[in-house]
Order: structure tokens, then sequence, then C-alpha cells
């Protein structure tokens, strides 16, 4: 016999909070129900679709959850400074590992950021994450503008933990819309 509506809404909830990429298609999988379950609980619950769950996910607002990231000093198209405070909403389940796309989002908002842009095409991304991230630790991400012309920007991003490099990126940035 398969859990009531209440327990499914608990488990789901549990199995998003671990993993807020799971797809409709793998919760029904391992709540035993139907997709259209699945869609009727999540409306239910208000838990938004998968890829908007994504997107929230990227810009740190998961379930409601405050914004762990802080822009301490910025010169517009010139350089900026941000820091986040990693924990275990961002690492894979049962580790500390800190998944590489939350470090890769906080390197891209950070590049976002000094250009000014409300909206830019990430042309390239060329990154390199030099050592793992464990959930706790405080990362600290400084960017520089190397080149600005006609609305296309490269933007060099470095993000250490006490002092060591953990990631780094060159971005290719052209803006689509925003404050130039």
């Amino acid at each position: 016999m398969g859990m009531s509506k209440q327990e499914r809404h608990l488990f789901l909830m549990s199995l998003l909070n671990e993993n807020p990429f799971l797809k409709d298609e793998e919760l029904a999988a391992e709540c035993g129900v139907s997709v259209s379950t699945i869609r009727n609980d999540r409306a239910e619950m208000g838990i938004s679709e998968y890829r908007e769950r994504v997107k929230s996910a990227a810009e740190g607002e998961l379930h409601g959850s405050e914004k762990k990231e802080e822009l301490l000093d910025l010169t517009l198209y010139e350089n900026g400074i941000s820091i986040l405070e990693t924990d275990s909403t961002m690492s894979f389940h049962n580790t500390d590992m800190v998944k590489s796309q939350c470090i890769y989002a906080f390197a891209e908002n950070l590049a976002l950021s000094v250009i000014n842009a409300d909206a830019a095409l990430v042309k390239v991304a060329n990154v390199k994450y030099v050592s793992v991230v464990r959930a706790g630790e405080k990362l600290v991400a400084k960017s520089r503008v190397i080149r600005n012309h006609d609305g296309e920007f490269i933007v060099h991003v470095f993000i250490t933990v006490e002092m060591k490099e953990v990631f780094r990126g060159k971005f290719s940035l052209e803006v689509i819309e925003g404050k130039l």
C-alpha cells in the first residue's frame, strides 16, 4: 500500500530539499505515483516546476532561503568583490561537497554585477574548478573587467577559500539590455 497524501507531501519536500533538480518523472518514480499526481502535489504545495526551481537555485533563493551572497566592493566596469557563505543546501546528497553549479552561479553573478547588466548573454565561459569546496566554507570572489567594447565584455573571476584559489573563470559577456 502506498503513502498517504500527507506522507507523500512530506517525502516530496524532503526529496526536493536534498536535490531541487529532480524532474517530475524522477519524483513520481521515487514516490511510486504518476507524474500527474506529482504535478497536482506540487501545485497544492506551491512548489514551482523544474525550470523555475533550477533558476531559483542558481539565484540562491530556493524555498525562500535568505541569500547568502554579499557584494562587498564594486567599481562598475572595473572590478568587484563578493562573498558567499556555503551551506548544506548547496552540496551533493549525503556529502558536504558544494555543487559546481552553485560556484559557477556565484562567479557569473559577480561578472554580471561588475558590468552593470540587467541581462547579458554568456557567449563563452572558460572555467576551472581548482579544488573541492565544502559546505560551511566562505567563498571570496574577485572580478576584473579585462575588456569593454561596444557592449561586449571579458571578465575574469577568481574565487578563493582561506586565500587558496578554488575556482577561476573567464567570461565573455554580451549585454542584451540594461545600463551601459
